[in-house]
């Protein structure tokens, strides 16, 4: 207590749980909540304490031991007591309580509902460290019935808990859309509340803020029309007459429905009327220019989410007051007003505004500057009117915010100087007027060092620029720059040789002064430099050639920009750094103890067919017969570390506008998906984690999609992560991950959101379980719409029959009769096939060390030459057999190289001929 671990007195208080004193009880409990975390061992000795308090016949007993479980949360507690939590909230619907010294109907009325508001925030910090104690779907209809209550505090707290729900898993609680909006009726129209819930005449507010809140899960098309237009006067009340007083703390609790009125008017966007949103409008319109810091706060955070959702038109009729707000006392207000500039540029006001942003960056608040820096880049660039003025402006911008531009800014104007010919002379005179003079910031001098040494040559014949002045002006600052800017300096000096002999001699002076520095990188390039003249004239020409232009492969500033501002609508019990820290118990994150859960506990029955058509080929064993010509492999799987690129141009729309994969991004496609089989089968490193290890699946310049899998025996959980890589921000809508169903394969889908902005990943989680062999790799598709275009991207799941193997080593004997028992004609395969990669020990060692094992196959010990590799497997399916035991089918394969050839053998011998194809 007071900070300091308590490590005596535990039992005591433990045995004070089980008193029948209300008092000792109490005491009991409050050293619980206060001394013991969930992941304490002696939690252990509690639980059944708890257990009977909550389903014992007593009130006191249940609402002590609810708010202490609500206090302490936790897995394993979630896990223990939610099915006895939901009981007690089923049974005060049906007028169930716990019996109280008097036995009145109000004393019964009274704890009922006591009980029942405890037990639904209880459920909710359940739901909030463990999602799977309950099951979303069984809660509609009790949803229904709850909110039909009559006690406003009852309703409060199941509002809090549907929230939560809702926040996770929208869609299944689309049926109690119309009830809460028949509870905001009744509070915002009918005003029918009991005294003790007002609070300055409103009838409570928390109640319709939470209520406005979880209607923001959803659109319009998800509620009917009559209830829709209850809603629509519900909101027409709000903002139409917002009823503003003198009193602060009112207005404070009238604000708090009216901004979530707003936010649910935005998050309708075009569906919601015309006269709402511009009612919405001219309100934000006043909000962002009263005194009020806390209202101009959230009047320019919610005018934000506007400009994107209606486009910037709005937004620039206040442009004047937002520009004011960015020289505002209150930094929180700068950082909104800044968000809300960054939205609301256009063509016609880009030079204005980031004139505007760059003249009051040097008097800006060093906690936004950084980010203002990013936004001046991306709308110079975005907006610019030509190459010169985002010259201009990001000159500025580096010699006024200095050690606030991160080195992605800098490094993308060398690459717009670099790939725009015409700007290196325009560039080169900017950049040598700023080394000039004698104050310069070392970021401007890098930039300088580098467009100097690569364009300086432009603007030799003029008067006071040749080369020495070029060396001069940079060398004045060499000694106060850091050891990387001085390697940058070291290397613009040699191309200043190369180009002007009048500097050689002062600039080997120079070399040979840092050829015994202490710092290892300047001493290596000093002497390289030094001795590189002595090489001859046209090899060092040939070396000190100017750089090719660059392959813009997207912008990298928007990676540093934060393109989502967390608002209202966010999810509510998303765990913070700090409470894992804390309590590691309460992370939302799926744990291994939570593994078997989150798999499907039913299985259908399913027999293996012993006769199936002719299988198509999935992919080879080892994807030996890949030409050079395709992308190599990665995350340590192959020893080409490179991705495979996308090209720039890489969807084509189809003639029903729909935009599917292109046909010359299909190669890469097939590459990715082997990738990610062997990426994730590769064995696992010391602490490393199957769900951190991510692979990408499908790449181009509007998604990206990266996967994860951690599979055991016939089950596992698969991590799908879904980019928006749009430059502009632009969000996808209507977003839907379709998985047809498979005979071979149960596949659940996590409920996930229907938008991603621009620069967020989705992440949706799904749960497997192999049923049968099988040969293909289950399909899915991604649906979304984008700035009007439709998207539909056609792929497979990287799950093939290896990712279900379990390896097997084997010693010679072994092997050798097991081979010939499966020797029959049904049961092997083989096939030659040639490589163009040279079959050499290297190439073999590697099949042997890496490939062979991210497949699951066991080698078999001592029976293999230089030239061959062999191994067994067993694949695992949820079949259950006549014994009650889970059937597995045993598969092995031989590979023989034949060197001088180039080419392989493979024989393949399984119990079952699906399991011969898939190795094919």
């Amino acid at each position: 207590m007071l900070g300091y671990d308590v490590d005596f007195g535990h039992m005591e208080f433990i045995s004070l749980l089980g008193s029948t004193k209300f008092q000792e009880k109490s005491v009991g409990y409050m050293a619980v909540s206060l001394l013991l975390r969930p992941t304490d061992e002696m939690m252990t000795l509690v639980v059944n304490s708890m257990r009977n308090d909550v389903i014992g016949p007593h009130h006191y007993g249940k609402t002590l031991a609810l708010a202490a479980l609500s206090n302490i949360g936790g897995f394993d507690l979630a896990e223990a007591l939610a099915g006895d939590v939901q009981r007690l909230i089923m049974a005060s619907l049906e007028g169930g309580g716990g019996r109280g010294p008097v036995e009145t109907a109000a004393t019964r009325e009274s704890n009922r509902t006591l009980i029942c508001k405890k037990a639904a925030l209880c459920l909710l910090r359940f739901f909030r460290t463990n999602p799977e104690c309950l099951e979303i779907g069984d809660w509609v209809i009790r949803f229904e019935m709850l909110l039909d209550d009559k006690d406003i505090g009852v309703l409060n707290s199941v509002m809090s808990l549907l929230v939560g729900l809702g926040s996770q898993n929208s869609v299944v609680l689309e049926p109690v859309v119309n009830f809460v909006i028949l509870v905001l009726s009744r509070l915002a129209v009918g005003r029918h509340c009991s005294l003790e819930y007002l609070y300055y005449n409103l009838p409570c507010p928390w109640l319709q803020v939470k209520c406005l809140r979880f209607l923001q899960f959803y659109k319009v098309r998800d509620v009917d029309y009559e209830h829709l237009e209850i809603l629509y006067d519900i909101l027409r009340k709000i903002l139409i007459k917002p009823d503003l007083s003198e009193s602060e703390n009112k207005n404070n609790a009238r604000y708090s429905i009216l901004f979530e009125a707003i936010s649910l008017t935005i998050s309708f966007g075009y569906d919601a009327p015309a006269d709402l949103r511009d009612h919405v409008g001219a309100l934000l319109g006043r909000f962002i220019g009263v005194k009020d810091a806390n209202i101009r706060y959230l009047g320019l955070e919610a005018m934000t989410r506007l400009a994107k959702s209606d486009g910037p038109k709005r937004a620039q009729a206040h442009q004047d007051i937002v520009l004011e707000s960015l020289r505002d006392g209150d930094v929180s207000v700068r950082r909104r007003a800044l968000d809300l500039i960054f939205v609301l540029v256009d063509e016609t006001n880009s030079e204005e505004v980031v004139g505007e942003l760059v003249a009051s960056l040097a008097s800006a608040p060093s906690a936004i500057k950084e980010d203002m820096v990013v936004k001046i880049a991306i709308l110079a660039e975005k907006y610019s009117p030509g190459n010169e003025w985002y010259i201009d402006t990001m000159v500025s911008v580096i010699l006024a915010a200095g050690d606030f531009v991160a080195e992605p800014v800098w490094h993308r104007v060398i690459m717009i100087v670099t790939n725009n010919p015409e700007v290196h002379e325009y560039s080169a005179m900017k950049m040598f007027q700023a080394v000039q003079s004698k104050y310069c910031h070392e970021i401007a001098i890098a930039l300088a060092g580098y467009l100097l040494g690569e364009v300086g040559v432009n603007i030799c014949e003029q008067i006071g620029m040749g080369g020495y002045d070029q060396f001069a002006a940079l060398h004045q600052h060499y000694h106060r720059c850091n050891a990387k800017t001085q390697a940058i300096l070291l290397t613009c000096y040699i191309k200043l040789v190369n180009l002007y002999p009048d500097t050689r001699d002062v600039i080997l002076d120079v070399f040979t002064k840092y050829s015994t520095s202490s710092h290892l990188e300047l001493q290596q390039r000093a002497c390289e430099y030094l001795a590189l003249p002595s090489v001859g004239q046209e090899i060092m020409e040939n070396v000190m050639n100017s750089m090719p232009p660059y392959v813009d492969k997207g912008n990298a500033l928007l990676s540093l920009h934060e393109a989502e501002i967390e608002s209202s609508d966010r999810s509510i019990w998303v765990t913070t750094k700090g409470d894992e820290n804390r309590n590691q118990a309460d992370s939302v994150v799926v744990t291994d103890h939570e593994y078997n859960e989150a798999v499907t506990e039913s299985m259908r029955e399913q027999h293996i067919h012993g006769e199936e058509s002719a299988p198509e080929r999935q992919m080879d064993l080892l994807s030996l017969d890949e030409s050079d010509d395709e992308p190599e492999y990665s995350s340590g799987v192959f020893e080409n570390d490179e991705e495979p690129e996308a090209p720039a141009n890489d969807y084509t729309p189809m003639s029903n506008d729909v935009i599917e994969i292109s046909p010359h991004l299909q190669g890469n496609v097939k590459a990715w998906f082997t990738n990610a089989v062997l990426a994730i089968g590769a064995p696992l490193g010391l602490g490393e984690s199957a769900s951190a290890r991510k692979v990408i699946i499908f790449e181009n310049e509007v998604i990206s999609i990266s996967y994860s899998a951690d599979i055991r025996g016939h089950q596992g959980r698969l991590g799908m992560y879904f980019e928006n890589k749009s430059m502009n921000e632009n969000e996808f809508t209507n977003f839907e991950v379709e998985i047809p169903s498979v005979d071979y394969m149960s596949i659940e889908k996590q409920t996930h959101g229907k938008g991603i902005s621009g620069g967020e990943v989705l992440h949706v989680q799904l749960a497997i379980q192999c049923l049968r062999p099988f040969n293909s790799s289950p399909a899915f598709i991604v649906h979304f719409d984008n700035v009007r275009e439709r998207h539909a991207y056609s792929l497979q799941l990287p799950l093939t029959a290896a990712s279900f193997f379990e390896a097997i080593p084997t010693d010679k004997a072994t092997y050798m009769a097991r081979w010939k028992s499966l020797e029959t004609e049904k049961t092997e395969s083989q096939e030659i096939f040639q490589l163009t990669k040279k079959i050499d020990s290297a190439y073999l060692h590697h099949v042997r060390s890496t490939v062979i094992p991210a497949l699951h196959i066991g080698a078999a010990i001592g029976l293999d030459s230089d030239t061959t590799v062999t191994g067994s497997c067993s694949f695992q399916t949820g079949a259950v057999g006549a014994d009650g035991s889970l059937i597995s089918v045993g598969a092995m394969m031989r590979l023989e190289a034949d060197i001088a050839q180039n080419r392989f053998r493979l024989t393949v011998r399984a119990k079952h001929p699906l399991i011969v194809s898939a190795l094919w």
